[in-house]
């Protein structure tokens, strides 16, 4: 009998120990392969790392344009208004008419450095606010270089701060399923 509660014992004693070391067992398993999970985001932008409060007070905007509760694209270019440009400023009205009943919940920001053009005779310019940043040093450096700015679009969140980037070589697709994911629509 002192043999059978001897094995009992050790059975015990077994079962405790696995109990308390397979957490441990499984997140060291875990950690050596996580690269074969493909464990990856679903977003298809950039994220802007580390995310950059934009101050726009020195710009002619309306007041708290940037933090008005409204998830804002932006598109950064010159003050001519060429293919890139009438591209990115097309994608953005195109998202923003996309998405349907909650249409409101985006604004679009054109920022030009330089002379901003009038924005009714842009093509898809209604709804869209224009703003000269070229004296704004602070305000650019939040982007990256100009020349690299004018290749993407970018996502600023409804309390100001730049978050993501899209290029805009990219599916246009992208940036609405995005979009539509951050508004909790899903993807549709």
């Amino acid at each position: 009998m002192n043999q059978g509660v001897a094995k009992s014992n050790r059975r015990t004693l077994l079962l405790l120990l696995l109990v308390f070391l397979a957490p441990a067992l499984g997140s060291w398993l875990l950690y050596m392969n996580v690269g074969r999970l493909h464990l990856g985001t679903t977003n298809h932008g950039e994220f802007v790392d580390p995310p950059k409060q934009l101050d726009a007070a020195g710009l002619d905007l309306p007041k708290d344009y940037l933090a008005n509760h409204r998830w804002t694209l932006v598109y950064l270019g010159g003050a001519a208004c060429a293919a890139d440009c009438e591209r990115a400023l097309n994608v953005m009205h195109l998202t923003q008419l996309a998405l349907g009943e909650k249409v409101d919940a985006a604004q679009r920001l054109y920022l030009v450095d330089g002379p901003a053009p009038d924005p009714a005779k842009l093509k898809d310019g209604a709804g869209l606010v224009v703003a000269n940043v070229s004296h704004d040093a602070t305000l650019l450096g939040a982007f990256d270089a100009p020349g690299v700015a004018a290749q993407y679009i970018y996502l600023v969140d409804p309390r100001g701060f730049l978050v993501m980037r899209y290029p805009l070589a990219g599916d246009p697709k992208w940036l609405l399923q995005d979009f539509r994911h951050l508004l909790g629509g899903g993807e549709g």
